[in-house]
């Protein structure tokens, strides 16, 4: 279990600092790559301090990541996709949408993706703290999602609404590691250049709301 330094008093504005260089480091080069000297450099502190806050770096990415994702949930603004008549809409409007936050808020998405890789490379202690994160998030996210479009839908009675949810989970994971790719090597891209991403996402969609069969 990550252990909790929140009684230990501490400078809002070196908080700031601290985290605003941690995430961006962790975003950019993961966790096991990340150096908490540069964190303490670029943040103006000492790396005593930096341990002195959050006892550890795996600590300090647990405490990065959760903010990341409190960042991003208070700005979603769900309303955009509510209005879909169907997956295909909604897939298309959401990814349309995440792609635009996510050119937004760079760091925070670059963590959030780096991140669950690195649960595997932090301590164990560490492990279980930075997967229920995204535990919460995954599940918060999919059914405010899905759940309006598939009250309006006329379902199989043999298919379960969680099925629909661990499918479109994982069509969401592909258009993120093609969208990755995609901002990697074109790091200055417009929403307008994703087309192609997009296009890939209404095919994912439609074969999971129509199947393969004829």
């Amino acid at each position: 279990m990550v252990e909790d330094m929140t009684a230990i008093p501490k400078d809002p504005e070196k908080v700031d600092r601290i985290l605003k260089s941690a995430m961006h480091n962790f975003a950019i080069h993961g966790y096991r790559a990340t150096k908490t000297d540069v964190i303490a450099q670029e943040a103006d502190v000492s790396k005593g301090i930096i341990f002195r806050y959050y006892g550890s770096k795996a600590e300090l990415f647990v405490t990065a990541l959760q903010q990341a994702t409190n960042k991003l949930q208070s700005v979603a603004d769900y309303s955009v996709w509510r209005g879909a008549h169907d997956l295909v809409d909604m897939i298309v409007r959401a990814t349309k949408y995440k792609i635009e936050l996510e050119l937004e808020y760079p760091d925070e998405f670059g963590i959030l993706i780096n991140g669950y890789v690195s649960a595997e490379k932090a301590p164990s202690n560490a492990q279980q703290a930075i997967k229920k994160i995204y535990a919460n998030a995954t599940n918060n996210s999919i059914e405010q999602l899905v759940s309006p479009v598939l009250d309006q839908l006329s379902l199989r009675e043999d298919v379960e609404r969680q099925t629909i949810f661990v499918m479109m989970n994982a069509v969401m994971e592909q258009i993120q590691k093609e969208t990755k790719v995609f901002m990697k090597n074109h790091p200055h891209a417009k929403l307008n250049e994703f087309t192609e991403i997009i296009d890939n996402a209404k095919k994912y969609v439609s074969v999971l709301e129509n199947g393969i069969l004829k």
